[in-house]
């Protein structure tokens, strides 16, 4: 069992101004959790809203970090934090949908992707407000898009991480499969051991056959037990 702890991410600083651009577990998951192989020179995120795990992860490893994120007040509080911790010149940001990246990106370039995608693909409550709804909820053929530009950007053998919902990891998984890449690791994360597991962090390379280790959980809150 792993424990928590977020100080590696704490040493950067980010406007938390916007409700939909605030850090989270999520967040500081998946930049703490996402290795970059050795020599990886180009990392891009999918939905990267305020830039947190981009920066944090051109700052770890000193490499080129692009974003892309649909929204244009988000993008623009992403510039303002690379810019706040001195990183403007090593990340960048694109104001576009995740299946439009190909009009911008040349594919089959990028080392390493990265996404925390909206969570839900099962049916559930649906929020009052439109907005809320789309950082939290994604149609199938959405979440298709995602890992199919996660396939078309990566070079041959590129590694993976994606945050998901452990209600929808199987449709993930069928996506991923279907999409030619193998899943490597599995870290369940919980908010405490007493409760079932919140988010699952899956990792894998393009053109890949899948043999999956299962990792030791992380624990959010230990001391809650």
């Amino acid at each position: 069992m792993r424990r928590f702890d977020s100080s590696p991410i704490m040493g950067l600083s980010f406007d938390q101004s916007l409700p939909e651009g605030r850090t989270n577990h999520a967040t500081v998951i998946l930049a703490l959790y996402s290795f970059a192989p050795k020599n990886t020179k180009k990392i891009l995120e999918l939905g990267s809203g305020s830039g947190a795990v981009s920066i944090f992860l051109a700052y770890k490893y000193g490499c080129e970090v692009i974003g892309i994120e649909k929204s244009e007040a988000l993008v623009k509080l992403a510039e303002k934090n690379a810019h706040m911790n001195g990183l403007d010149r090593q990340v960048r940001f694109l104001n576009c949908s995740v299946e439009d990246a190909d009009r911008f990106l040349v594919p089959g370039t990028f080392d390493m992707v990265v996404s925390n995608p909206p969570h839900f693909l099962h049916g559930g409550r649906i929020s009052p407000v439109a907005s809320r709804n789309s950082w939290r909820r994604l149609e199938k053929k959405q979440a298709e898009g995602f890992i199919k530009t996660a396939r078309k950007m990566l070079k041959n053998k590129g590694i993976f991480y994606f945050l998901l919902h452990p209600r929808d990891l199987i449709r993930w998984i069928n996506i991923l499969e279907i999409e030619g890449f193998g899943i490597h690791r599995l870290m369940p994360i919980y908010g405490n051991t007493k409760k079932q597991a919140r988010l699952t962090l899956v990792s894998g390379r393009k053109n890949s056959s899948s043999e999956l280790i299962i990792e030791p959980p992380l624990v959010l809150n230990e001391e809650e037990e």
